[in-house]
């Protein structure tokens, strides 16, 4: 028996209880080749939260500027995702390892940037990708194919949404609806299994990803941020805080419609109690016709720790 040392943090918060739940368990170095990935899948399973992150102590702590994380669902490891960076940053940055300036994640590594009151702006690693293919052209006009949202309006903005990928892995269906009402009329009574579809919806080479529908209002302009609601309702459940999406959301407007860089706060988790707060940040460089490149993909929160514990594990 092992015992692993682990903390939860609500992120994307200031205030305990809302936010969305993360736990991190500490890996000693001694044990990162024991720990296997049927191991770490059922510890995320066991927290049942919507991401664990097993952050990975090096033999020399005191004077290792990155830290390895590896980022897990309760169904699968993902290459990135925005609130357990958040998270896992606060943590190392402000209660463990103050030196520390990099979290090096499948998707590639993240620097990491102290701000007042202790929020952290996290350098993102991106390899966007508006992918040629939408729910519509894959489903067609069938509008009781199983997992589509019932309600007309919202079902059809799903049939039309662009799908784009912020890193090869994690992909979004980018769902704009013209109302606060009808984000509210989003359910998660509704499962759509996207790795069952008639036929493939990403496009070749970028199919081993995770995929998810991500609904949002475009609210205009607020501090000279562009301001957003958002839901991501998936899985079968609500998260409150998707840092990944919001990534991929500011990258895709910045590139399609804003060409030009920007800065996004994104409001999620409203109507389920855990008011989140994301902050997205872009730099282009101006390219031929019209178009830009995205340069820098900047993710902005805090987290507050909620418990700390000790897991027993059998390794």
């Amino acid at each position: 028996m092992t015992d692993l040392q682990f903390v939860t943090l609500d992120v994307f918060t200031t205030k305990r209880l809302q936010g969305n739940p993360l736990a991190v368990v500490s890996v000693p170095a001694a044990l990162k080749d024991k720990l296997s990935q049927a191991t770490k899948q059922k510890i995320a399973q066991e927290f049942n939260l919507s991401e664990t992150v097993f952050l990975h102590d090096t033999a020399d702590s005191d004077s290792q500027q990155q830290r390895d994380v590896d980022i897990f669902t309760i169904e699968r490891e993902i290459p990135f995702a925005g609130h357990p960076t958040i998270g896992t940053a606060v943590l190392v940055k402000y209660h463990l390892h103050p030196h520390v300036d990099t979290l090096v994640t499948k998707a590639g590594p993240i620097g990491l940037v102290p701000e007042a009151d202790n929020q952290i702006r996290a350098k993102i690693p991106h390899n966007v990708h508006l992918h040629s293919k939408t729910l519509g052209d894959v489903v067609g006009d069938n509008a009781q194919y199983p997992g589509l949202c019932p309600e007309p309006q919202i079902r059809d903005a799903e049939l039309k949404a662009p799908v784009f990928s912020v890193v090869n892995g994690m992909t979004f269906v980018l769902v704009k609806l013209p109302s606060l009402d009808l984000l509210g009329q989003v359910g998660t009574s509704y499962r759509l299994d996207f790795d069952n579809l008639p036929q493939p919806l990403l496009d070749e080479g970028w199919r081993d990803s995770f995929v998810c529908r991500y609904y949002y209002v475009d609210l205009g302009e607020e501090d000279g941020a562009r301001s957003i609601r958002s839901r991501m309702v998936e899985l079968g459940f609500e998260d409150p805080a998707t840092g990944s999406a919001a990534t991929a959301l500011g990258s895709y407007l910045t590139l399609h419609e804003e060409k030009r860089g920007r800065k996004f706060k994104v409001t999620q988790g409203v109507e389920m109690g855990r008011k989140s707060d994301i902050s997205v940040e872009t730099t282009v460089l101006e390219g031929g016709s019209g178009g830009v490149e995205l340069v820098d993909l900047w993710l902005g929160g805090t987290a507050v720790v909620v418990l700390r514990g000790q897991l027993t594990v059998d390794i």
